[in-house]
């Protein structure tokens, strides 16, 4: 389980996330809705563990620091892939992965997302819902049991959405948790259990 208690981020004067908690259950699916601004993307790095609260604390399965951050897959809305290199070794190079498990996991990905066509190709050489697909990829090259997207659908045509819809629910099958922000929410609602709004860095009914 992940849990975060009295969670607080602060930029100067103004208060992204304002004292919240919340708990992921073992393979629970939870969409975190919000218009830009809400405190989304802050709350969930936060939970991930990339940045540093000015308040309160997370904790994963009852661990902290790189034991819980090592269960977590994290996937920025941002692209972090690496622009001169192929799809395929931006999968090993963003790896935890080791030996077989490694090559069996980019294969299962890229079938899963339909990027064999593409696998070879620089990053700098793909349209943008190629590169959306590949660095959804990229941060699923490991061995996590909870999963963080930060609006994974952003830039996305129709065809790249139902590849993700297809890898979001298999990733759900296997048991793992998820938790996914989303501003047009109508693809991931259904894959979740609950729903959880913010607004002005807030939790509301």
């Amino acid at each position: 389980m992940i849990e975060a208690k009295g969670l607080v981020k602060k930029y100067g004067n103004f208060t992204a996330v304002d004292n919240l908690s919340l708990t992921l259950e073992k393979g629970e699916g939870v969409a975190l809705l919000g218009i830009n601004g809400s405190g989304k993307s802050t709350l969930l790095g936060m939970l991930a563990m990339i940045l540093k609260p000015d308040a309160g604390e997370v904790t994963v399965d009852g661990l902290k620091g790189k034991k819980a951050k090592a269960k977590i897959a994290y996937v920025p809305q941002d692209i972090v892939l690496f622009e001169e290199l192929t799809v395929m070794e931006n999968l090993y190079a963003w790896s935890s992965l080791k030996g077989k498990a490694n090559v069996e996991r980019a294969e299962y990905l890229v079938n899963e997302l339909e990027m064999d066509s593409f696998k070879r190709k620089r990053i700098d050489r793909l349209s943008g819902g190629q590169r959306r697909r590949a660095n959804l990829a990229a941060g699923l090259m490991g061995d996590f049991d909870y999963l963080l997207l930060d609006e994974p659908l952003a830039g996305i045509d129709a065809y790249g959405g139902e590849c993700i819809e297809k890898l979001l629910k298999r990733e759900k099958e296997r048991g793992c948790a998820m938790i996914i922000t989303e501003h047009n929410p109508t693809i991931i609602l259904p894959l979740m259990d609950r729903s959880i709004k913010l607004e002005r860095g807030r939790f509301v009914e």
